[in-house]
């Protein structure tokens, strides 16, 4: 499935709309491989706590940051850039809306219920109540959602 890059970009202009996060003076600095970056970045510090020193609120959060990154790094490539919490799901509201409108439910239902679990694991960084497996199968899984968002929405990104 691919999507027209004009689509992507209203989703995630319409995504910004809603959770009013207006352009910043220096957003022309930020662009969608710092994100990217960002995002590969948490993915590898996710798993140094969770295999090296067994904390599982830092990999939560840093699962949780992957996500988050990957979704801002989709919506710096269309245009957009994302200031706030709400705007990460907004943003993916609308990203999910043009996957469902497409015809492609399963591919929705994984992208939200991907997100949904990343939005857990951050939730677990400050409750600490997920067990090794729990933060294990989430971490899996935030990287299963990165990498088919990027699938979906950044088929070309240089890989970093």
């Amino acid at each position: 499935m691919t999507f027209a890059n004009s689509d992507i970009a209203a989703a995630v202009a319409r995504g910004l709309a809603a959770a009013r996060d207006p352009a910043h003076p220096d957003d022309v600095w930020k662009a969608p491989e710092k994100y990217a970056q960002l995002s590969r970045d948490f993915q590898a510090s996710a798993w140094k706590h969770l295999r090296e020193d067994g904390d599982l609120p830092q990999a939560s959060n840093k699962a949780w940051g992957m996500v988050a990154e990957t979704i801002k790094s989709v919506s710096a490539r269309h245009g957009g850039v994302i200031h706030t919490h709400p705007s990460i799901w907004l943003v993916l509201r609308e990203l999910s809306n043009l996957v469902s409108a497409s015809g492609d439910t399963e591919t929705r239902e994984l992208i939200n219920n991907g997100f949904r679990t990343a939005r857990a694991l951050h939730s677990n960084f400050y409750e600490d109540e997920e067990t090794e497996a729990e933060v294990t199968d989430g971490l899996q899984f935030c990287e299963e959602i990165s990498e088919r968002l990027y699938e979906l929405f950044w088929p070309d990104r240089p890989q970093i």
